[in-house]
Protein backbone atom coordinates (compact mmCIF):
# COMPACT_ATOMS: atom_id res chain seq x y z
CA UNK A 1 0.00 0.00 0.00
CA UNK A 2 1.30 3.42 -0.93
CA UNK A 3 1.43 6.06 1.79
CA UNK A 4 1.12 9.60 0.44
CA UNK A 5 0.53 13.09 1.77
CA UNK A 6 -3.19 13.84 1.61
CA UNK A 7 -3.14 17.67 1.67
CA UNK A 8 -0.71 19.57 -0.54
CA UNK A 9 -1.02 23.19 0.58
CA UNK A 10 -0.42 23.39 4.30
CA UNK A 11 -0.17 26.03 7.02
CA UNK A 12 2.19 25.15 9.88
CA UNK A 13 1.43 27.30 12.91
CA UNK A 14 4.41 27.40 15.24
CA UNK A 15 6.59 26.45 12.30
CA UNK A 16 9.56 28.68 13.05
CA UNK A 17 11.37 26.14 15.22
CA UNK A 18 11.24 22.78 16.98
CA UNK A 19 8.54 20.29 16.03
CA UNK A 20 6.82 22.74 13.71
CA UNK A 21 9.94 23.39 11.65
CA UNK A 22 10.83 19.68 11.50
CA UNK A 23 7.27 18.98 10.37
CA UNK A 24 7.48 21.57 7.61
CA UNK A 25 10.59 19.85 6.26
CA UNK A 26 8.96 16.42 6.44
CA UNK A 27 5.91 17.69 4.57
CA UNK A 28 8.15 19.13 1.87
CA UNK A 29 9.95 15.78 1.65
CA UNK A 30 6.49 14.22 1.24
CA UNK A 31 5.80 16.36 -1.84
CA UNK A 32 3.77 19.20 -0.34
CA UNK A 33 3.39 21.96 -2.90
CA UNK A 34 3.05 24.97 -0.60
CA UNK A 35 4.21 25.29 2.99
CA UNK A 36 3.25 28.42 4.88
CA UNK A 37 4.94 28.99 8.23
CA UNK A 38 3.10 31.11 10.79
CA UNK A 39 4.52 32.21 14.12
CA UNK A 40 4.85 35.25 16.34
CA UNK A 41 8.52 35.95 15.62
CA UNK A 42 9.26 37.22 12.11
CA UNK A 43 13.03 36.93 12.57
CA UNK A 44 12.70 33.23 13.44
CA UNK A 45 10.34 32.75 10.51
CA UNK A 46 12.88 34.24 8.09
CA UNK A 47 15.59 31.96 9.44
CA UNK A 48 13.29 28.93 9.28
CA UNK A 49 12.36 29.57 5.65
CA UNK A 50 16.03 29.77 4.68
CA UNK A 51 16.78 26.47 6.44
CA UNK A 52 14.13 24.44 4.65
CA UNK A 53 15.13 22.34 1.66
CA UNK A 54 12.72 22.15 -1.26
CA UNK A 55 12.38 21.24 -4.90
CA UNK A 56 12.18 23.95 -7.56
CA UNK A 57 8.42 23.54 -7.91
CA UNK A 58 7.74 23.81 -4.17
CA UNK A 59 7.02 27.11 -2.46
CA UNK A 60 7.77 28.24 1.10
CA UNK A 61 6.13 31.33 2.57
CA UNK A 62 5.66 32.82 6.01
CA UNK A 63 3.90 35.56 7.94
CA UNK A 64 3.62 36.57 11.60
CA UNK A 65 0.61 35.19 13.41
CA UNK A 66 -0.52 35.01 17.03
CA UNK A 67 -2.86 32.04 17.55
CA UNK A 68 -4.21 33.56 20.76
CA UNK A 69 -5.80 36.40 18.76
CA UNK A 70 -8.91 34.49 17.74
CA UNK A 71 -10.39 37.39 15.77
CA UNK A 72 -7.47 37.14 13.33
CA UNK A 73 -7.96 33.47 12.39
CA UNK A 74 -10.18 34.01 9.36
CA UNK A 75 -7.92 36.78 8.09
CA UNK A 76 -4.93 34.44 8.46
CA UNK A 77 -6.61 31.84 6.26
CA UNK A 78 -7.48 34.51 3.69
CA UNK A 79 -3.88 35.66 3.69
CA UNK A 80 -2.67 32.11 3.14
CA UNK A 81 -5.13 31.73 0.25
CA UNK A 82 -3.72 34.80 -1.45
CA UNK A 83 -0.18 33.51 -1.05
CA UNK A 84 -0.83 30.16 -2.73
CA UNK A 85 -2.94 31.69 -5.50
CA UNK A 86 -4.91 29.18 -7.55
CA UNK A 87 -3.90 26.23 -5.39
CA UNK A 88 -6.36 24.91 -2.81
CA UNK A 89 -5.50 25.31 0.85
CA UNK A 90 -6.21 21.95 2.46
CA UNK A 91 -3.89 21.29 5.42
CA UNK A 92 -3.18 22.72 8.87
CA UNK A 93 -0.65 21.75 11.53
CA UNK A 94 -0.89 23.49 14.90
CA UNK A 95 2.41 23.22 16.76
CA UNK A 96 2.40 26.43 18.77
CA UNK A 97 2.54 26.41 22.54
CA UNK A 98 3.87 28.06 25.69
CA UNK A 99 4.77 26.63 29.07
CA UNK A 100 5.64 27.76 32.58
CA UNK A 101 7.26 25.67 35.27
CA UNK A 102 4.18 24.30 36.97
CA UNK A 103 5.31 21.21 38.84
CA UNK A 104 4.07 20.57 42.38
CA UNK A 105 2.63 23.69 44.04
CA UNK A 106 3.98 26.11 41.45
CA UNK A 107 1.08 25.28 39.16
CA UNK A 108 -1.45 25.77 41.96
CA UNK A 109 -0.07 29.24 42.67
CA UNK A 110 0.15 30.47 39.07
CA UNK A 111 -0.87 34.09 38.56
CA UNK A 112 -3.94 34.92 36.51
CA UNK A 113 -2.04 36.53 33.64
CA UNK A 114 0.22 33.49 33.18
CA UNK A 115 -2.79 31.16 33.34
CA UNK A 116 -4.53 33.18 30.62
CA UNK A 117 -1.43 33.24 28.44
CA UNK A 118 -1.10 29.45 28.56
CA UNK A 119 -4.80 28.81 27.97
CA UNK A 120 -5.09 31.35 25.16
CA UNK A 121 -2.10 29.90 23.29
CA UNK A 122 -2.43 26.19 24.06
CA UNK A 123 -6.19 25.65 24.20
CA UNK A 124 -8.45 28.51 23.21
CA UNK A 125 -6.40 29.50 20.16
CA UNK A 126 -5.99 25.96 18.76
CA UNK A 127 -9.69 25.12 19.29
CA UNK A 128 -10.97 28.16 17.46
CA UNK A 129 -8.37 27.85 14.69
CA UNK A 130 -9.09 24.19 13.98
CA UNK A 131 -12.81 24.96 14.03
CA UNK A 132 -12.42 27.92 11.69
CA UNK A 133 -10.24 25.90 9.31
CA UNK A 134 -12.61 22.90 9.36
CA UNK A 135 -15.54 25.19 8.56
CA UNK A 136 -13.49 26.82 5.81
CA UNK A 137 -12.85 23.44 4.20
CA UNK A 138 -16.50 22.42 4.52
CA UNK A 139 -17.81 25.69 3.06
CA UNK A 140 -15.51 25.21 0.05
CA UNK A 141 -16.58 21.56 -0.38
CA UNK A 142 -12.98 20.53 0.16
CA UNK A 143 -11.32 17.63 1.97
CA UNK A 144 -8.32 18.21 4.17
CA UNK A 145 -6.24 17.30 7.20
CA UNK A 146 -5.65 18.99 10.54
CA UNK A 147 -3.03 17.79 13.00
CA UNK A 148 -2.61 19.31 16.45
CA UNK A 149 0.45 18.91 18.64
CA UNK A 150 -0.74 18.16 22.17
CA UNK A 151 1.53 16.61 24.81
CA UNK A 152 2.19 13.61 26.99
CA UNK A 153 1.02 15.98 29.73
CA UNK A 154 -2.52 15.02 28.71
CA UNK A 155 -1.85 11.75 30.57
CA UNK A 156 -0.36 13.22 33.74
CA UNK A 157 -1.86 14.77 36.87
CA UNK A 158 -2.98 18.30 35.98
CA UNK A 159 -0.57 20.16 38.24
CA UNK A 160 0.02 23.06 35.86
CA UNK A 161 -1.90 25.23 33.44
CA UNK A 162 0.10 23.61 30.64
CA UNK A 163 -1.03 20.12 31.64
CA UNK A 164 -4.64 21.27 31.97
CA UNK A 165 -4.53 22.87 28.53
CA UNK A 166 -3.03 19.83 26.83
CA UNK A 167 -5.44 17.39 28.46
CA UNK A 168 -8.38 19.46 27.25
CA UNK A 169 -6.87 19.85 23.78
CA UNK A 170 -6.44 16.10 23.35
CA UNK A 171 -10.05 15.56 24.38
CA UNK A 172 -11.24 18.12 21.84
CA UNK A 173 -9.41 16.29 19.06
CA UNK A 174 -10.62 12.88 20.27
CA UNK A 175 -14.22 14.10 20.34
CA UNK A 176 -14.56 16.27 17.24
CA UNK A 177 -12.24 14.21 15.06
CA UNK A 178 -14.85 11.46 14.95
CA UNK A 179 -17.45 13.83 13.56
CA UNK A 180 -15.42 16.04 11.24
CA UNK A 181 -14.31 13.05 9.18
CA UNK A 182 -17.94 12.77 7.99
CA UNK A 183 -17.21 16.04 6.16
CA UNK A 184 -13.93 14.79 4.76
CA UNK A 185 -11.90 16.70 7.35
CA UNK A 186 -9.38 14.47 9.12
CA UNK A 187 -8.49 15.74 12.61
CA UNK A 188 -5.84 13.99 14.71
CA UNK A 189 -3.20 14.92 17.23
CA UNK A 190 0.17 13.75 18.47
CA UNK A 191 1.13 13.73 22.13
CA UNK A 192 4.94 14.02 22.32
CA UNK A 193 6.96 13.14 25.37
CA UNK A 194 10.06 15.12 26.26
CA UNK A 195 11.34 16.59 22.98
CA UNK A 196 14.60 18.48 22.52
CA UNK A 197 13.29 21.91 21.48
CA UNK A 198 13.93 25.59 22.26
CA UNK A 199 11.15 25.43 24.86
CA UNK A 200 13.43 23.37 27.15
CA UNK A 201 17.07 24.25 26.39
CA UNK A 202 18.30 22.36 29.47
CA UNK A 203 17.64 19.12 27.60
CA UNK A 204 20.81 19.64 25.56
CA UNK A 205 22.72 17.89 28.33
CA UNK A 206 20.83 14.64 27.65
CA UNK A 207 21.37 12.26 24.77
CA UNK A 208 18.86 12.20 21.94
CA UNK A 209 20.13 8.87 20.64
CA UNK A 210 22.56 10.55 18.26
CA UNK A 211 24.58 13.05 20.27
CA UNK A 212 26.35 12.08 23.45
CA UNK A 213 24.87 13.07 26.77
CA UNK A 214 23.36 11.88 30.01
CA UNK A 215 20.57 9.29 29.85
CA UNK A 216 16.98 10.51 30.27
CA UNK A 217 15.79 8.07 32.91
CA UNK A 218 12.12 9.07 32.86
CA UNK A 219 11.50 6.95 29.76
CA UNK A 220 12.23 3.39 28.72
CA UNK A 221 14.30 4.51 25.74
CA UNK A 222 16.57 6.46 28.13
CA UNK A 223 16.82 9.50 25.87
CA UNK A 224 14.97 12.62 24.82
CA UNK A 225 13.01 12.63 21.58
CA UNK A 226 14.15 14.42 18.43
CA UNK A 227 11.74 16.85 16.70
CA UNK A 228 12.08 15.00 13.39
CA UNK A 229 10.77 11.83 15.05
CA UNK A 230 7.55 13.59 16.02
CA UNK A 231 7.42 15.13 12.54
CA UNK A 232 7.41 11.61 11.07
CA UNK A 233 4.32 10.73 13.11
CA UNK A 234 2.63 13.96 12.05
CA UNK A 235 3.35 13.06 8.44
CA UNK A 236 1.49 9.76 8.90
CA UNK A 237 -1.46 11.59 10.45
CA UNK A 238 -1.47 13.99 7.48
CA UNK A 239 -1.25 11.12 4.99
CA UNK A 240 -3.95 8.92 3.50
CA UNK A 241 -3.52 6.64 6.53
CA UNK A 242 -4.62 9.49 8.79
CA UNK A 243 -8.18 9.07 7.53
CA UNK A 244 -8.70 5.74 9.31
CA UNK A 245 -7.28 7.28 12.48
CA UNK A 246 -9.72 10.21 12.63
CA UNK A 247 -10.01 11.46 16.18
CA UNK A 248 -6.83 9.74 17.33
CA UNK A 249 -4.35 11.10 19.86
CA UNK A 250 -1.07 9.31 19.25
CA UNK A 251 1.10 9.10 22.35
CA UNK A 252 4.84 9.31 21.57
CA UNK A 253 6.45 9.16 24.97
CA UNK A 254 9.20 6.63 24.48
CA UNK A 255 7.78 4.44 27.22
CA UNK A 256 7.49 7.24 29.75
CA UNK A 257 6.54 5.92 33.17
CA UNK A 258 4.05 7.20 35.77
CA UNK A 259 1.28 8.00 33.28
CA UNK A 260 -2.40 7.87 34.10
CA UNK A 261 -5.33 6.81 31.87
Amino acid sequence: MEVYLRPKNIIVVGGASGIGLATAQRLLDGKAENIILASRNQQKLDSACKSLKKEDWQKISSFPFDISEVQSHSLMIEKAEKIIGKSQLDGLVISSGVNFDGSNWKGFNICESDWDKVMDTNLKGPFFLLRTFANYLHSNNRKGNICVVSSISAHRDSLSAYQVSKKALSQIVFTFGKYLCERGVVLNCVEPGVVDTDMMPHLRQYTDGIREGKPWNDSSIKRVIRPEEIAEVIYILMSNLGEIMSGSCVLCGGGTKALFP
